[in-house]
């Protein structure tokens, strides 16, 4: 099971049943670059282990503070769940702009 959270983004209310249009939070951290450039130094299959070591070595003086820390990008997960008016407030309401968790899983 996967529990992700969402952002509620509108409400559509008809009487007893709710519209709720999610859209998924997500909170991303700066990569810095040259760890990802180390990585991919370390996928290269035909390099030796000298020669990794090496250009790993080299990577931050060449690179100094010439590549920021970059924030990687993801695309959201989007959703809308039509819920009664009873679901809604067992969940204590959310408002547009709060955050609540949705749990995935696959029924087998």
């Amino acid at each position: 099971m996967q529990t992700l959270e969402f952002i509620i983004r509108s409400i559509t209310d008809h009487g007893t049943l709710l519209i709720l249009t999610l859209q998924q939070e997500i909170k991303t951290e700066p990569v810095d670059m040259t760890e990802i450039l180390k990585q991919r130094i370390d996928s290269v299959k035909d390099l030796d282990d000298d020669s990794r070591k090496v250009m790993k070595k080299i990577l931050p003086v060449l690179l100094g503070s010439t590549i920021p820390k970059q924030n990687i990008a993801y695309s959201p997960i989007h959703m809308s769940i039509t819920i009664t008016s009873q679901i809604y407030e067992r969940i204590d309401s959310p408002k547009v702009g709060e955050s609540i968790n949705v749990s995935l899983s696959r029924i087998q």
